[in-house]
């Protein structure tokens, strides 16, 4: 059986995600302009991968990393050669071989496989097909998926949420004008043109098709260009499978109501919106359960969201799942089933240990629990030992009659919560983020000495957050202009180092207010003198949002630093990190005056 689609109405990464959450098995093909790549699942689990038509390839990358040298690969080869049709996959030829451990197969399987989907991250066009069949490296030789998982198999979220920040990272870097190398000319020391590897010295010639996954790198010959399509890749018909057999015993129309709920829950997000992966930061849910339909609902629901669902029902596989997630810096939130009535993982005893053991293990692991809406002692018992939130869940046994309904209700509740969750985490992160950036700009102030370095050292802080900015001396009668940064001026009459800007403080205005006062303006203003004396030479920004921020030294205000956003929208502020700064920024100005004075005393 064979699928196929294009990647303008399902992208690479909701395709890997719906294999994953389906468990489906088979060769994922991927074709574009630039050529074909390929990666292999079995029961949802990565096994290989193949990058763009070869041109990196497992040996490549074990060579580049360190992990074997080519003359190891070529015995491999010579065994895989001489086994015929008992021959095994590469990676476990070598491992038998006591050439390669297990755990740097999985590192160099894993950083193939993240090459290869980085690459078609921003492939924007291309069709794909998914083939169901065994994969046969030649006519006479062939392999079934079920072997090579037992092999070397990786999580197909984990691969993924790794990839997504490093596609992330380099895409910001990109955007920065950074030079972001492409992976071909990364690994262009190990692999040449001509398909020579070279490790230091140059080795043994060795063809890319040589160095690659055996399996893998011959799937040309058995998918050919223009494989038989049997249907039309579509996820909804993979929904209606799944719900057909989660819910068998209800009404083929009740069905398909809940179908379209999921359709409707799952609008595609554009795969170059950066913003639901919260600034590259994969947002990570593990769920702890044995029910299929909730799994197969919550994966789905949460998909669109940006938020990678692991569900595992063994506890040494959440321990991993965990321990994963923390090693890439994402903060998973954990949701547990309700108990059952057996004695197994899902019993109440064993969920409350299992819990307990989560907490003292992964103190800032935020744990879910959900339950049946009459237990109240164990949702009581829940809060007591300090789960975040108990979720009521839905029953077919209490409410059969309304129990799809109830699912929604549930469902709906349930994302909006974890929706609300990650962004809370984000505001956190945010925190922690301006707490450490705060740090360093004080310890930065204390190596500046002289009083025009302060009031541009602060003029930086204001312009990491505004779009503009304007530092302005403080002068009995008026505001003269410094430096600007991100000014520019209207007609050119006013050059960037804000030279000719000049502000009267004769007249009552908002900046006459701050000075007089000491105090810091943020907020929307009309004033009239902004508009007549600044926004006349540099065009008022899109919103009237502004900040005055006033540096104060020896008891008088020294400098007033001015900031907007320009074209852009009002994002949140904390400003008091600012007034922290510029009070900082006033004590380093009145000791530097006061060491030059001391200097010139000691002079006399």
């Amino acid at each position: 059986m064979a699928f196929t689609g294009d990647l303008e109405h399902l992208h690479i990464v909701d395709i890997i995600q719906l294999l994953h959450t389906t468990r489906r098995s088979g060769t994922f093909s991927v074709r574009g302009s630039r050529g074909e790549s390929r990666i292999i699942f079995s029961n949802g689990y990565i096994v290989g991968a193949s990058h763009l038509n070869n041109r990196i390839c497992i040996g490549t990358v074990l060579v580049k990393m360190n992990a074997i040298p080519p003359a190891d690969i070529e015995k491999a080869l010579e065994i895989q050669k001489s086994a015929g049709k008992d021959r095994k996959p590469l990676l476990s030829t070598l491992i038998e071989l006591g050439k390669l451990g297990h755990e740097e197969a999985s590192k160099g399987l894993k950083k193939l496989i993240e090459i290869t989907i980085i690459e078609l991250m921003g492939w924007a066009k291309g069709t794909f097909t998914f083939d169901t069949e065994d994969i046969a490296v030649t006519p006479e030789f062939s392999y079934p998926i079920g072997k090579m998982e037992q092999a070397t198999s990786l999580d197909a979220q984990m691969v993924l949420m790794d990839a997504l920040r490093i596609f992330d990272e380099r895409e910001r870097d990109r955007q920065s004008g950074k030079n972001v190398p492409s992976y071909e000319e990364l690994f262009a020391d190990v692999i040449s043109s001509d398909g020579v590897v070279e490790n230091g010295e140059k080795s043994s010639v060795l063809t890319a098709d040589d160095l690659g996954l055996a399996d893998l790198d011959h799937l040309e010959r058995k998918i050919p260009q223009f494989l038989p399509v049997n249907e039309i890749f579509d996820p909804v018909e993979i929904h209606r499978q799944k719900i057909r057999e989660t819910l068998s015993g209800f009404s083929a129309e009740k069905q398909e109501a809940f179908v379209s709920f999921l359709e409707k829950s799952t609008v595609r997000i554009s795969p170059h919106d950066g913003s639901s992966r919260q600034e590259g930061r994969a947002q990570a849910l593990i769920l702890f359960t044995e029910d299929e339909f909730i799994k197969h609902s919550v994966m789905t629901i949460c998909k669109n969201e940006g938020i990678l669902v692991f569900a595992t029902d063994g506890e040494e596989e959440l321990d991993h799942i965990i321990a994963q997630c923390l090693l890439i810096k994402t903060l998973p939130i954990l949701v547990f089933d309700n108990p059952g009535m057996s004695e197994g993982i899902l019993s109440e005893e064993k969920i409350v240990t299992l819990r307990r053991r989560v907490k003292e293990k992964y103190p800032r692991v935020s744990i879910i629990q959900m339950n049946s809406p009459l237990d109240y002692t164990f949702t009581l018992q829940s809060y007591h030992d300090g789960i975040r939130a108990v979720f009521p869940k839905p029953s077919k046994e209490a409410r059969n009659a309304t129990f799809l309904e109830d699912a929604i209700k549930f469902l709906e509740t349930f994302k909006s919560y974890i929706k609300g969750f990650f962004h809370e985490q984000k505001d956190l992160r945010a925190a922690d983020t301006q707490l450490s950036k705060l740090k360093d700009r004080l310890l930065a102030l204390r190596d500046i000495h002289e009083p025009p370095d302060v009031s541009f050292a602060l003029l930086q802080s204001v312009a990491e957050i505004f779009e503009r900015s304007i530092t302005f001396i403080v002068r009995p009668t008026e505001l003269i202009g410094e430096r600007a940064l991100g000014v520019h001026a209207e007609k050119d009459r006013v050059p960037d180092s804000a030279a000719r800007l000049k502000i009267p403080l004769t007249r009552p205005s908002v900046f006459r207010d701050v000075i007089e006062k000491g105090r810091l303006f943020y907020g929307e203003s009309d004033d009239e003198v902004l508009k007549e004396h600044l926004f006349a030479g540099i065009s008022a920004p899109l919103r009237p949002t502004i900040i005055l921020l006033p540096m104060k030294s020896r008891g008088k205000i020294m400098t007033l630093t001015y900031g907007d956003f320009g074209r852009k929208e009002v994002p949140p502020v904390q400003s008091d990190v600012l007034v922290i700064l510029a009070n900082q920024a006033g004590l380093v100005v009145e000791n530097t005056l006061y060491r030059k004075l001391l200097n010139k005393a000691s002079h006399k």
